[in-house]
Parts: structure tokens; sequence; C-alpha cells
């Protein structure tokens, strides 16, 4: 019984990927005759089937053609959330940011804390638990060598090589937690249209700022109903009603 279930599993798939195959050729045959509005609602109805980079960056494209610049930066931090290291990813992410009315400048990075971020999303963390697992297979391999190798200077060269592939074991190991973790976080959101951002949830509260379409931001608290308390990369913090925000 459990092999036929994995079987009839198999068998759906392997029918249900020439059909997706097919939607995707029919999205990018869309964009490619300037249909953006309707390639981006072709792209939206595959991302609801499957979690893809790739759909998503398709899908800020779209959203970029058509000006709609709050989900075409939605979409293409979701893209980057799952290839960060995509630099067409990056470059349309900085494009479609530099098209915003808020320029807020961070105040929370040290040059070092970039650095590191940044060699960070050089892979997803797929590969970061690739280069792991073979960097163990290395480590085994010294360890052999170590203590099977005939030769002291053998011995001490599998010793020293085992050492750099355990550290990068762990660190390729920590990266790839990091990377699972941005993947798998919810607490940035994209403004999608113009927002008074208040000192209390709700309509009466003072008003401390306004933000504009395609603004990222950190939520706080999510606990009140149709408020959420958000903080930008400057420091600032506020309440901004639900409704015009989306989570990323």
């Amino acid at each position: 019984m459990k092999q036929f279930v994995i079987y009839l599993l198999g068998l759906i798939f392997w029918l249900a990927a020439p059909a997706a195959s097919a939607q995707k050729q029919v999205a990018d045959s869309l964009y490619a005759a300037e249909k953006f509005q309707q390639a981006a609602a072709e792209y939206e109805k595959l991302l609801k089937e499957a979690d893809n980079a790739e759909l998503y960056y398709n899908l800020g494209n779209a959203y970029y053609r058509l000006h709609d610049i709050g989900h075409a930066i939605l979409n293409y931090e979701k893209a980057s959330n799952r290839e960060p290291g995509d630099a067409d990813i990056r470059f349309n992410l900085t494009l479609a940011r530099s098209k915003t009315i808020d320029k807020i400048e961070s105040t929370e990075d040290f040059f070092l804390f970039y650095w590191i971020r940044s060699m960070i999303n050089i892979f997803n963390a797929d590969q970061w638990g690739k280069m792991a697992i073979a960097s163990f297979v290395g480590l085994l391999a010294c360890v052999l060598l170590y203590f099977f190798g005939r030769r002291m200077l053998v011995r001490k060269l599998g010793f020293g090589i085992g050492v750099a592939f355990l550290v990068c074991v762990l660190l390729f190991n920590e990266f790839a937690y990091i990377q699972r973790c941005q993947y798998l976080d919810n607490t940035h959101a994209i403004v999608m249209q113009t927002s008074k951002v208040r000192s209390t949830p709700s309509n009466g509260g003072t008003e401390l700022f306004q933000l504009h379409e395609g603004t990222k931001v950190k939520i706080l608290d999510n606990t009140m109903r149709d408020w959420l308390q958000v903080r930008l990369s400057d420091g600032k913090t506020g309440w901004i009603p639900l409704k015009n925000i989306e989570i990323i």
C-alpha cells in the first residue's frame, strides 16, 4: 500500500510538471508581448502552486513595468529571500527602490556587519548546506590521513587542512541557518500606499510622519487587530494601518 501511494504521488507530480511549464510559457509570452497585467495574473496563479524565486522575480518585473512599485519591490524581496546571491534580482530590487519617495538612511549597519551579511547572502541556505556537507567529507578524509598517514609531514598536513575543514563546516552550517531564518522571517513588510504613521494604534493618535509606496519596514508588534507597530531602518517607530502594508 505504501509503495502504491508513493507511485501515485510520483505520477501526480510527473503529470503536473508539464502543465506548470506550459502555464509559465504562457505567462512569459504575455510578458514578452508587453501584456504585463495578464502576465502578472498568470505568475500569481503559478505562485499559488509553487514557491519559486524565478516566478517572484518575473512577477516583480511585470509589476515594475506596470509602474506598481510597491508590488514590484514586494516580489523582488521575496525572490531575494529565496535566492540572495542572484545578481539580477539584487539589481532590479535596487532599481525599484530608487523609484521610491522615502529615502531612509540606515543607522543600524556597522560596515563590518554589512560586509558579513553581504558574504552570507552570496548563497542560499541549500547551497551553504551542500558546502557544509562537502567540507565534512573533506574533514573525514583529513582525519583518516592524520591517523593512518605514514609520514609525519602527511599527518601534519592532514591535521592542518582538517582544522580548516572543521572551521568551514561550522561556518557554512551557521550561514545556512541564518539564510533559513531569513527565508522564514515574516517580520518585514512593504508599504503599499501612502500611510500616516501614528503614535498610537488609532486614527486619533498623533501623526508622526508619512510613509510612501515601496518603503520597507520591520514589524515590532502585531497584537492589535488593525494596526502594526513598525520600525524604519533609521530607528523611527510608529503605528501603521494593517491594510496599508503587505508582509514579505
